[in-house]
């Protein structure tokens, strides 16, 4: 399935929400040009931003031989930032002090909005390919057994920025309910990491999570959680992966050699299991376009940039 398609019946449903119900589009303040982004003459360094899943010190460890290899390739020292959240990763490189950054599907289309960045290359993930999926989780012993079933729960989400762990589990709860998520639940949180929303679940702190398939699988696998335990009360459909997104106005030269390299990293037998991400087979190139759908339903549901910036 091509990634543009992925997620087509997802935004069918949220333009016909939007029509029923008036939701908020994106406002054309959000897309003013950068003033950071400026070409930088004989570039010694690259700024790479990782913006964590999961645990960020995992995380990077997982990311070090790819950022290792990307070194060698470039012949420049690479600098790996671990920022804490979308927001942060989408400023640096509105202000020119990221070159690349590690997104999701929504902080891409956010990071084109606020920075004019662009996507260029997605991780091949074994066992998933180039998409993956959103879910909402409750306890195997809760009486919620559907979305509608949340009214006056507490959700434990992501980060505003993220498209799994927020912008769809929210359309979610608008499709099934026809309300706001916090016009439904009693609590909405935010708890930073796909794994930390999904410990939150586990610890009883909340009723229900909204996370990615990757952390859910990791889990089960690592045994920190047994399928027996919750409750899949909602999946979405297959999501584009998470892509790298560039800065506007990076040497031309060096962005050719930065594509190359991720392109290349499984020919060399870069270990690249990245925590929040899976095991990658390798990257593949993705353009800008494959995230059009996104950018509706964002629209569609309100969450420009200044919003996700609150």
């Amino acid at each position: 399935m091509k990634t543009g398609k992925l997620i087509c019946a997802l935004v069918l449903g949220a333009a016909t929400i939007a029509a029923l119900f008036g939701c908020a589009s994106g406002s054309s303040e959000d897309a003013k040009a950068p003033e950071g982004n400026k070409p930088t003459a004989a570039q010694t360094e690259l700024n790479f931003a990782l913006v964590p899943s999961e645990d960020a010190e995992a995380m990077a460890e997982g990311f070090e031989p790819i950022r290792a290899q990307m070194e060698k390739d470039l012949g420049l020292k690479v600098n790996l930032l671990r920022l804490t959240d979308y927001t942060s990763a989408i400023e640096s490189m509105r202000a020119g002090k990221v070159d690349i950054a590690w997104y999701g599907p929504l902080s891409m289309v956010l990071a084109k909005q606020q920075a004019e960045a662009t996507a260029f290359a997605i991780p091949m993930v074994k066992g998933k390919g180039e998409s993956y999926k959103s879910m909402i989780l409750v306890k195997a012993d809760s009486a919620v057994t559907s979305v509608d079933g949340l009214e006056g729960k507490k959700l434990a989400l992501v980060d505003p920025g993220s498209t799994s762990g927020n912008l769809l589990p929210r359309f979610a709860i608008l499709k099934a309910t026809k309300r706001k998520a916090e016009d439904v639940l009693g609590e909405v949180t935010y708890a930073g990491s796909h794994d930390a929303a999904l410990l939150a679940l586990q610890g009883g702190s909340v009723d229900a999570c909204g996370i990615q398939d990757i952390t859910y699988d990791s889990f089960i696998q690592k045994g920190q959680l047994k399928a027996a335990d919750v409750r899949i009360i909602w999946t979405s459909d297959p999501i584009p992966a998470s892509p790298f997104g560039m800065r506007k106005g990076l040497d031309e030269t060096l962005a050719k050699k930065v594509t190359e390299s991720l392109l290349g990293m499984h020919e060399k037998g870069v270990m690249m299991n990245v925590p929040g991400q899976g095991e990658i087979v390798k990257f593949v190139p993705i353009t800008q376009a494959a995230y059009e759908p996104i950018e509706k339903l964002a629209n569609t549901l309100g969450l420009s940039a200044k919003e996700m910036a609150k």
